[in-house]
């Protein structure tokens, strides 16, 4: 300190009487003392010691501390050191057992109803029917109270006096409370311990009773004289303390009770009479924290049943029970919530309001969760195959609740420790805080989901977005703005297995990195860097920046973001996580026609959109005949089209591509014969990101164990080349390889189309094109959380976007709009469907190089267009969006985004048919080939994959629907990041091994795979 210290002693004016410290006391407060000394000069201020005092749990008033430093600190020094500090504790806490002796001597006298100095027998048995209400079942007999009494009855005349009262109320919890010194033989043992959290617990109800008057349930119904006398001289709170204290330690000390009995406190704030009820073994199992196992947590039997919980039929997707977090998350918060109530911290008034605030966001969504839960069946698949994003999201509110659930466990051990205040206050709270956010705006999107079953008359998943009321879709879009932030931070990725948090972490900390050095300088990029650790280290920094991310970036920094895994450093890393395979070719096909049979398949004329076409990587050119080797540098034919070939082993034919030493990554003069299999790939990456190379983490091992050919399609990505360019290219590759299948090593017995995320909608879109177009289908198809609908909706599992750092909302959009080739400033959305695309019609004219669709549009992509106009045109004038509507939105989401949000809104091109193929026609669907999907639970493409395999099973499709849980979209790729993933591919494997068998055995029959991934 700076102030002038003098080594004098201190001159008592007055003696305070003292209580000696125990051994545990004198640690703890001089542990507490040496963190306020900051200096380490041994001494602090007056200022400091009354912070000190009262953060040890201590409540003097100001005054009684100005006694104790005029009486124990020397008046010219005006600092304190330890042992001072220790003797004003001991004063202290003479002065608090005195008041507890008083407490306990009023609570014996409330319990001695006849006043001669003892309990009976009779006196105990007429409290404890007083504190049951009556229930005959809580009832104890003469012979159980006379056992209890016998066990702590020193002198053995069957009845309690006052120090044996005394000697009970010193039982030893498990837990470290404040000591309660009632006799000199217990002022030294440490292991003496007031029962605080029993008694504390029991209190605060009985402070809600104090302040109404008895009610008739809390009167006696019985005869005995005793027992009226006790409610006549005594008011119910000191009666239902002293039970509280005398029947908590008397069952603990008695086996005659406790192997009968348990006796817990109500969570039923509505029954105020009934203190007490019984509490079965059951719902003292074990609830598994979300510290170490989230994925897991919760799947509990169904223990408790109280008001406060939903109703639970078969509840939230296979095994997932949350009656039990519920239960006890709001037993827990009301406890700690009043306990800090009684406090006067500021830490503990911080406290206070966070779980008022925790408490109103419970109440207020569990109506909406019963509401959802009771409708749960009319949106799954079916009995067996329970999954949708109305259970989505019951389940992550459940697992949100779970974690914080482990942080009030955290919050109600410490909170009594001598150095809550200064160890643990701050990050409890901050922990508690994050999750507390999370619940509220889960609260929010629950309650919109709750809104949404009856804007779809409970049938169909997803909602016409014009059928929904204006505010009711602003309330969406604040969410999608303002609260995602609260999911980017401590509880990032909180919905998924544990194994895919701290990637999803270091993942958010790289986007906001990222995004401060992009397009900047290389000073400040590399000063960006440097500071880059912050996102990590700081939460809250990291979520802020993501959602301004999320809600205000283009689509350019998207897929300039997405693509940092395609950079030529990564694919030189990736080389030590992905195995090789034999043959690893990637070439070029086009640009000639193709002929199979009486079809013509065109190359692919869509040009970019009023920029200039991009470079191609010259590569060897199979459809012209060309052998150059694969470099770079050169432009190329826009015609062309990239593939690349994956082999476990050199096969027959494929010398025809020719094969060069360059396309082995492993040496082999061994030549297999054909492959009666071949795999067609189209990866993902929302259509403007990624490519075959950054998929190779799951299709060379995916070579490896089928031991077939894969060929993967590289088409052109979104914005420079917008549909319908990659469904062109990957229709023609399909062509070629259907004309060139003795090229790739195959005999042309089986074909499955595979795709992920985009691909998959690639996948579907190209099957509809064959089977249009007459061209042999393939045998099976096979799509990973596949979007099966990008037109403008709103549906459950979309709005888990909101909460997803993978898939966020915003980034949905910016991918959606960049492959519609929509932008947003004041141009018009390209969304007309004008003739096709012919080579004639694609020259260097502006008209050219616009966006064009094929000719040939089926009759359902008219139907579709026709009656997208007339839904337009015959709205509800209340739900007209009209300028007014599109500035408040802007007021929400900022203007470029607003404009970009109403043409997503106004185009009819996402709701084509070849771009949402859920929006195809029946003649066409009824021709599928047979149709696996396997989507992930918690993704926001779940409904999409739920509503395709209805329409499937509809129309008497072979199909099949796997539900994946706990893995987050693109799990495919993320094998790297967890042994788990790792372990959960293999799985993948097995089950597209039986895929293929079944494909080639009994085409048309649908393979025996699981209905769920766990």
């Amino acid at each position: 300190m700076s102030t002038l210290r003098q080594n004098t002693t201190s001159a008592r004016k007055v003696y305070l009487p003292r209580q000696p410290l125990t051994s545990e006391e004198v640690f703890e407060y001089t542990q507490a003392f040496i963190l306020f000394d900051r200096d380490e000069d041994d001494y602090i201020n007056a200022k400091d010691l009354s912070i000190l005092i009262r953060s040890l749990e201590q409540n003097p008033t100001d005054d009684q501390i100005q006694q104790l430093i005029e009486n124990i600190v020397d008046e010219e020094c005006n600092l304190i050191d330890c042992k001072q500090f220790l003797i004003m504790m001991s004063v202290l806490k003479k002065t608090r057992d005195s008041d507890n002796k008083r407490e306990l001597r009023e609570i014996f006298d409330a319990i001695d109803g006849d006043g001669n100095g003892s309990i009976e027998s009779e006196e105990l048995r007429a409290l404890m029917t007083l504190l049951t209400n009556g229930n005959d079942e809580m009832k104890l007999t003469k012979e159980e109270a006379d056992a209890m009494i016998a066990e702590i009855d020193v002198d053995k005349d069957k009845r309690i006096g006052f120090d044996e009262f005394l000697t009970i109320q010193c039982y030893t919890p498990g837990n470290t409370y404040d000591t309660l010194s009632t006799d000199p033989t217990y002022e030294n043992n440490g292991n003496v311990k007031f029962n605080r959290n029993i008694f504390s617990l029991l209190n605060d109800r009985v402070m809600e009773i104090t302040e109404e008057p008895p009610s008739k349930a809390e009167k006696s119904k019985s005869s005995d004289g005793p027992f009226r006398s006790i409610t006549d001289r005594f008011p119910i709170g000191t009666l239902t303390a002293a039970g509280g204290r005398l029947m908590s330690c008397l069952s603990k000390q008695s086996p005659v009770v406790t192997t009968k009995r348990k006796y817990t406190i109500s969570a039923n704030n509505n029954e105020r009479s009934s203190l007490f009820q019984l509490s079965s073994s059951a719902s003292a199992t074990a609830i598994r924290t979300s510290t170490t196992t989230p994925s897991h947590l919760n799947r509990l039997p169904r223990t408790i049943q109280t008001s406060l919980t939903p109703p639970t039929p078969d509840t939230v997707g296979l095994d997932y029970n949350f009656d039990l977090t519920y239960t006890k998350l709001r037993e827990l918060a009301d406890t700690n919530c009043k306990y800090f109530s009684q406090q006067k911290t500021d830490v503990c008034r911080r406290f206070e309001h966070l779980l008022i605030q925790l408490l109103q966001s419970i109440d207020t969504s569990m109506p909406h969760i019963r509401y959802l839960t009771d409708n749960f069946h009319h949106f799954d698949y079916s009995a067996e195959i329970r999954a949708n994003g109305y259970r989505a999201l019951v389940v992550a509110h459940g697992q949100a609740c779970l974690r914080t659930l482990d942080i009030l466990q955290q919050v109600d051990t410490k909170r009594v420790g001598l150095l809550f205040n200064l160890m643990y206050s701050s990050r409890l709270f901050q922990d508690l805080e994050s999750w507390t956010k999370a619940l509220i705006a889960m609260q929010r999107i629950i309650a919109l989901a709750a809104k949404m079953v009856d804007y779809s008359k409970k049938t169909v998943l997803y909602v016409d977005a014009d059928h929904v009321p204006l505010d009711i879709e602003l309330d969406y879009f604040k969410m999608v703005a303002y609260d995602s932030e609260y999911f980017f931070g401590r509880t990032c990725g909180f919905q998924f297995a544990s194994s895919m948090q701290t990637m999803l972490t270091f993942l958010l900390a790289g986007l906001a990195t990222y995004y401060e050095t992009f397009n900047r300088s290389i000073p400040y990029a590399a000063a960006s860097i440097a500071t880059a650790p912050k996102y990590i280290l700081f939460p809250e920094q990291r979520a802020k920046k993501c959602a301004s991310i999320f809600r205000d970036s283009d689509y350019l920094f998207c897929k300039a973001f997405w693509n940092i895994v395609d950079h030529d450093y990564v694919k030189m890393g990736s080389r030590y996580i992905v195995p090789n395979v034999t043959v690893s070719k990637y070439f070029q096909i086009g640009p000639e026609p193709i002929e199979i049979g009486s079809v013509v398949v065109p190359p692919p004329t869509a040009r970019p959109d009023n920029i200039e076409e991009p470079k191609e990587r010259a590569v060897g050119n199979i459809g012209a005949g060309s052998d150059n080797p694969t470099g770079s540098g050169s432009e190329q034919p826009g015609q062309l089209v990239n593939i690349k070939l994956l082999s476990n082993e050199i096969r027959e034919g494929m010398e025809e591509l020719p094969l060069r030493k360059v396309d082995l990554e492993i040496a082999s003069t061994k030549t297999l014969p054909m492959s009666d299999h071949l795999l067609v790939h189209i990866h993902g990456g929302g259509f403007i990101a990624t490519s075959s190379s950054t998929h190779e983490i799951y299709l060379k091992p995916w070579a490896l164990n089928f031991e077939i050919p894969i060929v993967s399609i590289d088409y052109s990505l979104a914005p420079e080349y917008p549909y319908p360019r990659a469904i062109e290219e990957c229709y023609y590759a399909y062509a070629w390889i259907l004309k060139n299948a003795n090229k790739l090593g195959w005999n042309g017995k089986t074909l499955l189309l595979v795709g992920d995320s985009a691909g998959g909608n690639l996948v579907t879109i190209v099957t509809m094109k064959a089977i249009e177009a007459g061209l042999r289908k393939p045998d099976g198809i096979i799509c990973f959380y596949t979007p099966f609908l990008l037109g403008y909706s709103m549906s459950p599992s979309r709005l888990m976007a909101i909460m997803d750092p993978l898939l966020n909302t915003g980034f949905l959009w910016r991918c959606l709009a960049a492959y519609a080739g929509i932008k947003a400033d004041e141009e018009p959305a390209h969304d007309d469907l004008e003739s096709a695309a012919t080579s004639e019609d694609t020259g260097d004219t502006p008209a050219g190089k616009r966006r064009k669709i094929e000719k040939t549009l089926s009759s359902s992509d008219e139907t579709a267009i026709d009656a997208a106009k007339l839904s337009t045109t015959n709205q509800n004038p209340e739900y007209i969006r009209d300028d007014t509507y599109y500035t408040r939105l802007g007021d929400i989401m900022g203007s470029r985004q607003a404009k970009l949000l109403r043409k997503l809104r106004e185009s009819t091109l996402p709701n084509n048919p070849y771009m949402s193929p859920l929006r195809a026609s029946d003649d066409v669907l009824r021709q599928f080939p047979t149709t696996y999907l396997v989507p992930c639970a918690r993704d926001p493409f779940i409904d999409d994959n739920v509503e395709f395999a209805r329409r499937l099973r509809d129309l008497k499709v072979p199909h099949h629907l796997t539900v994946v849980d706990e893995w987050p979209h693109g799990f495919l790729d993320f094998g790297f990041a967890a042994t788990e993933i790792a372990q959960y591919n293999i799985e993948i494997i097995e089950m597209m091994k039986k895929i293929m068998q079944q494909s080639s055995e009994n085409p048309g029959d649908v393979a025996a795979v699981p209905s769920r991934i766990d």
